[in-house]
């Protein structure tokens, strides 16, 4: 008996690699999100002075997954819009982005803290994601070269404005904080994170877009491999990152300086290295399907159920876990003193090993969620 979750996608060979490739890569999302809630608590993988190999592969790995969202959710938008006339995409896509910034702000927001009172709001990768949908929809009206111009020299040119920092919570300073500032907003007992800061992700959303009808197999390789190059070239100079890599006493260490860039806001050496070998992986795999693929595929075919189903699960079994020891369980209700050092968590904590034994579980229970989600959607 076929798989039903790829049942509808083997005429798309196209659309079967691009949902193979978002399926092996959330697979590695859920597993730092294992390692947030259950590794040693506000354990930071990139400060070279505690982190160790495997902890801070685990997190370089799951860099990979939201570029590869935007990117080809931007192509996905390009394809829907083919028939339809501008003015439908316009109201099709504010549509979507509200619908977004909805699910990040009651849904999203909830599933990571478990807090009835929402004292903590954060903008992370769905809530950026509908923005940026937000604002493609008013620069769809562009001509499609314009727009992969302004696309490219975003990407390439946003990081040169990292020094320009504000403070305080004024509009004009809350809206650099989304495009561009990282920051943590305490208010009272409540706490604002900006995360996921518009420009360069919005760029990637918009350069999938701009470059939907060139979308070919042929110049992935290509693409790829010259990215791949140029973040080597770029980060061997110390250019395009806000964080230098240095010489440590080890060549491990270096090795880990090296490939630590910066996330938040998306440095130019970030997208580099993530879009890059996403370009060449992407290039390889299409066309290969077998029963491993359908596999990945079951999640790839439903992102946003798969992400919101696995920050629940997750986070509910992080607070179950709490009955068996001395802390609390409100201690896994985030708020703003979950980041202060000395909470209830601070001591908590399981080893790597254990996180990684926890994610193939999560993993396998979320399949059949996700399998049998599919087959609801596939027969309703």
């Amino acid at each position: 008996m076929k798989n039903p979750t790829v049942k509808k996608q083997i005429e798309d060979p196209e659309q079967y690699s691009k949902e193979l490739l978002l399926g092996i890569l959330l697979t590695i999302a859920i597993l730092d999100h294992t390692r947030l809630f259950f590794h040693y608590w506000n354990t930071n993988p990139g400060k070279l002075e505690t982190t160790t190999p495997i902890l801070f592969f685990t997190r370089f790995i799951s860099h990979f997954f939201a570029p590869t969202v935007f990117f080809i959710t931007g192509t996905y938008l390009f394809r829907w819009s083919k028939d339809k006339s501008r003015r439908q995409v316009f109201y099709h896509m504010l549509l979507l982005a509200f619908l977004l910034i909805v699910v990040e702000l009651l849904i999203n927001n909830f599933l990571w803290t478990f807090d009835f009172q929402y004292r903590t709001i954060g903008l992370f990768i769905i809530g950026a994601l509908g923005l940026s949908i937000g604002l493609l929809a008013f620069l769809q009206f562009m001509p499609k070269k314009l727009l992969l111009l302004f696309s490219i020299l975003v990407l390439i040119f946003h990081h040169s404005i990292d020094g320009v920092t504000v403070t305080g919570k004024s509009l004009s300073a809350i809206l650099w904080y989304i495009l561009h500032q990282q920051k943590y907003i305490p208010d009272g007992e409540r706490l604002f994170i900006v995360n996921y800061t518009i420009l360069p992700w919005f760029a990637l959303l918009s350069l999938g877009y701009a470059i939907g009808h060139h979308y070919q197999r042929k110049w992935l390789l290509t693409t790829g491999l010259v990215l791949t190059c140029l973040f080597f070239i770029l980060r061997g100079i110390n250019f395009g990152d806000s964080q230098p890599w240095t010489i440590q006493v080890s060549f491990v260490k270096t090795l880990i300086s090296f490939f630590s860039v910066t996330k938040y806001p998306a440095s130019i050496d970030f997208i580099c290295i993530t879009l890059g070998p996403m370009f060449i992986v992407l290039h390889y795999i299409k066309g290969i399907r077998n029963k491993l693929t359908d596999f990945f595929v079951t999640f790839g075919s439903a992102p946003l159920f798969t992400y919101l189903l696995s920050t629940f699960l997750i986070h509910l079994a992080a607070m179950i876990g709490l009955c068996f020891t001395d802390i609390s369980i409100s201690a896994m209700i985030t708020t703003s003193k979950s980041y202060e050092k000395g909470n209830e968590l601070s001591n908590y904590g399981y080893s790597l090993g254990v996180v990684y034994l926890l994610w193939l579980v999560f993993v396998f229970l979320l399949y059949y969620c996700c399998r049998c989600y599919r087959t609801y959607l596939l027969h309703k």
